[in-house]
């Protein structure tokens, strides 16, 4: 027998079988009875077989699935659960008596897999309540129900408890809807063990509808406690000085320093090319009126500051004061240059930083060991290694923001919540949307493909039935996904006019299960793997932009795509790399046409309802490959290791070697690409997809093309359709894309992780670098000129600062039409790639 004949079973039928609280039909008050107050010990299986198989083996517990079983056939079932690291058995007492069987389980280890929107945190639970005998207690089904549910909420790493009982049990869907359980869904679990198929309802019970049915406290914000709140604020506080000093907004001086006479210090001792030894943690100070903050930090390449956040000590004047993030800012206002109007918005994205912080020391909790090492599954480890990352951007401060989402969106929504998202479906009516493709990929042919033939058939449907009587030609309408969120809380009420004439009319949620990736508005299939990516809009504010997509950028994605790929196919060295593009083969937009009117280009307005379908990197995989964000690289787990690090252990190579050829799979195309034709992409981890073997790094993808790559310059002839990828950015701006995407705001992070767990010093780390960039112009004698002329290894270089951007305006840090007019400069760094001083 497998856990997917177990049943979640309460008495159904009446007599003496049924307790007379559940049998009575209607709810009674939640606290008609005492608190639970149950007690659990696990499960031993030779001692309580004989027990269980009393419970178990009877007519009462068909809907368990064993009436018939032997006592020997119930020690082995158990036996084999409690050798199941996913799957426990405890028995529930009540009264200081063994009273019931509880069973959790993780569902996507269960028959459930794939079977429902599972999400990182579910716990699945199975119920056994024995025949109560001729004297059945009042409420005793209940209170052991209720027990089980506060035992397993008891863990705070569960956000939901997942039932799945026989469907024609009505009399445990009545008790649990009264616990707080809403239906979900009928789902065929099948057979297995020559057991039969079961036809389930599949229910589930937040802590939040939990809590509601019982009259508690809201649990949404069950993950914000003092102790992790208190974590959270050190790291944020440690980010803010590091950032904010990194970008010459603040100047922390020596602790031993009189403030009267201290000045800013060098950043460290130089080595060859500006580079610094990992050092020794000093002790610094950070001042505001009366308020002093004391750390410790190391300082290295590239002005790069750690902080230590167990190190902080605030003192208010008083004394030792809280650490606190939101206060801290306002305390360095003026220091920072937030203007007042901003101010508020800054402190909501700071507040929902730290939120989401304290939300993931409770739930990312693998190492980065575990999760280089792997499960076997890349496409499943690579989904893992998206929800597990702590940190998001490295260089903002505020970089969880996400004004807008609720408390409830963000447990569905989060990326770090590891969910499973059905995507809603939209008919827009033809003369107001608009749907481009690379050459051959039919609009309806695309939905064939990533809906599935009926599900499309049952949308058809459904548009013929909106559109009756109407006028409107159902044949012509175009179909996009959408974001859930965007579609309740935006597009149906600010279109309402669209969809009242059935310009907008919503067909239903598809079938497959997506996650949402670091990007939030981007997601994977998880169904499906090798269907693409979709990217919707989302009008959520986070760092510095609202997260729409808009519909006439929309129209030139295929075709820059397709240009793209062009270009890869046929250059020589970037097929040496490896290197690869995710293309973005359709996209569908939608345009308003009074909120066209009504504002001006860029608006959010204008970028409420596109979508575009993404290559996945699923079937770009060869034996034994793996794919990772690159942005995990610098994920640093619980213990303080970095994935970075594990990867290079689990590979068994020398470090240098391994950065070798991650640099040449990563930095070498991307200055190829510039040198060579003008082309210039945005690198960052999020972007940017390694595809590893045992741990090495062997090519990336690119994905997230159309909307940030850029030709600089009028020196390379693009297509009309093209076109707008052409910034005019004088010569000096090219390497700065370079500078400031890959070595400030990647590598600067990178090298000293790699150094704090003694794989590699900086001075090698950007050795090694050099000595890549070297090698690609030996290679390319016919480029040397133009290499030379970029100017990679120059002392230094201008400091880009993305917070003093986000701080100046965090509605819209940069007018995408100007990107390079927008940016801000505060002096220059060192660079670690200049050759070492004779």
């Amino acid at each position: 027998m497998t856990s997917s004949t177990l049943e979640h079973a309460a008495p159904d039928t009446p007599g003496p079988a049924v307790d007379p609280v559940t049998a009575a039909g209607s709810a009674p008050s939640p606290h008609a009875t005492p608190p639970a107050a149950g007690a659990f010990r696990a499960v031993d299986p030779d001692a309580d077989a004989a027990l269980l198989h009393a419970w178990i083996a009877t007519e009462h517990a068909r809907f368990w699935g064993m009436p018939q079983a032997s006592v020997d056939e119930v020690r082995a079932e158990y036996r084999r659960i409690d050798a199941d690291p996913h799957h426990h058995a405890l028995i529930g007492r009540l009264d200081g008596a063994d009273a019931f069987l509880l069973e959790r389980y993780r569902p996507e280890r269960s028959p459930l897999a794939g079977r429902y929107a599972w999400r990182d945190g579910d716990a699945g639970l199975h119920l056994l309540l024995p025949a109560p005998g001729d004297a059945p207690v009042a409420g005793f089904s209940e209170r052991a129900m209720r027990a089980s549910l506060e035992h397993v909420f008891a863990d705070p790493g569960v956000l939901r408890v997942v039932v799945e009982p026989d469907a024609r049990n009505t009399a445990v869907q009545a008790l649990n809807a009264r616990l707080g359980f809403r239906p979900l869904e009928r789902i065929e679990l099948p057979a297995a063990d020559g057991q039969p198929a079961k036809r389930a309802l599949l229910s589930l019970c937040t802590r939040d509808g939990f809590a509601a049915a019982t009259r508690g406290p809201s649990t949404l914000a069950a993950h914000l406690d003092p102790q992790r709140w208190a974590a959270a604020n050190r790291h944020v506080v440690a980010k803010a000085i590091a950032e904010f000093s990194h970008e010459r907004l603040l100047e922390p001086v020596p602790a031993d320093a009189s403030p009267a006479t201290a000045a800013p210090t060098a950043p460290g001792t130089p080595g060859p090319g500006g580079t610094r030894r990992a050092a020794p943690a000093s002790e610094w100070v950070l001042e505001s009126g009366p308020h002093r903050y004391r750390f410790a930090a190391t300082r290295h390449a590239l002005d790069h500051w750690r902080v230590d956040p167990a190190s902080l000590v605030h003192e208010d004047g008083a004394g030792p004061a809280d650490v606190d993030a939101q206060e801290f800012v306002v305390r360095f206002q003026s220091a920072l240059g937030i203007a007042d109007e901003q101010l508020p918005t800054y402190l909501e994205e700071i507040g929902s930083t730290l939120s989401s912080h304290c939300y993931k020391q409770l739930h990312s909790t693998a190492t980065a060991a575990e999760l280089a090492a792997g499960s076997g599954d890349p496409v499943a480890d690579f989904q893992r290694i998206e929800a597990a990352m702590t940190e998001g951007h490295p260089c903002f401060v505020a970089n969880n923001g996400r004004i807008g989402l609720g408390a409830d969106d963000y447990l569905d929504y989060a990326p770090e919540a590891g969910a499973a998202v059905v995507l809603d479906w939209l008919a827009i009516h033809p003369s107001r949307g608009r749907y481009t493709a690379v050459a051959g990929l039919d609009h309806r042919a695309l939905l064939a493909e990533e809906l599935g033939r009926d599900t499309l058939a049952a949308f058809d449907a459904v548009l013929r039935r909106a559109l009756a009587g109407t006028g409107h030609d159902a044949s012509n309408y175009l179909y996009l996904p959408v974001h859930p969120w965007q579609w309740r809380n935006k597009l149906a009420v600010a279109f309402a006019n669209d969809v009242a004439r059935r310009h907008l009319v919503h067909l239903g949620s598809g079938r497959d299960l997506y996650q949402p990736q670091q990007s939030i508005r981007t997601f994977f299939n998880r169904s499906a793997p090798g269907k693409r990516y979709v990217k919707t809009a989302l009008s959520v504010l986070n760092m510095g932009f609202m997260r729409g997509l808009s519909a006439q950028y929309m129209e030139a994605t295929p075709a820059i795509n397709a240009w793209l790929q062009g270009i890869v196919d046929a250059d020589t060295e970037l097929a040496e790399r490896g290197v690869e593009l995710l293309q973005e083969v359709a996209a569908v937009g939608y345009e308003n046409p009074l909120f066209q009117a009504a504002t001006t280009s860029g608006s959010p307005y204008r970028k409420m309802l596109a979508a575009l379908w993404r290559e996945s990197p699923a079937d770009r995989l060869g034996p034994d490959e793996s794919p990772a964000t690159m942005a995990s690289l610098l994920h640093v787990d619980h213990e303080g290791r970095s994935l970075a690090a594990a990867l290079v252990r689990r590979s068994g190579l020398e470090p240098a070697e391994w950065i070798a050829r991650y640099l040449d799979a990563y930095l070498v195309p991307l200055v190829h690409c510039l040198i060579a034709y003008d082309l210039a992409f945005m690198p960052h981890g999020e972007n940017v997809i390694l595809v590893l073997r045992d741990g090495v790094p062997v090519r990336v993808l690119h994905k997230d093309l159309a909307e940030e790559v850029a030709v600089l310059g009028d020196r390379m002839p693009l297509p009309e359709a093209v076109e707008r990828i052409r910034v005019d950015a004088p010569d000096e701006e090219r390497p700065m894309t370079i500078f400031t995407d890959v070595l400030d705001c990647f590598l600067r992070f990178l090298a000293p992780l790699l150094a704090a767990e003694g794989l590699l010093d900086e001075e090698e780390f950007w050795g090694v670098a050099r000595g890549r960039l070297l090698a690609y112009r030996d290679r390319h004698p016919e480029l040397a000129a133009e290499f030379d002329a970029l100017g990679l290894f120059a002392p230094e270089f201008r400091l880009s600062c993305l917070n003093r951007l986000q701080l100046r305006n965090n509605q819209q840090m940069l007018d995408l039409a100007d990107t390079v007019g927008g940016l801000v400069y505060a002096g220059t760094l060192r660079n670690p790639l200049a050759p070492p001083v004779q």
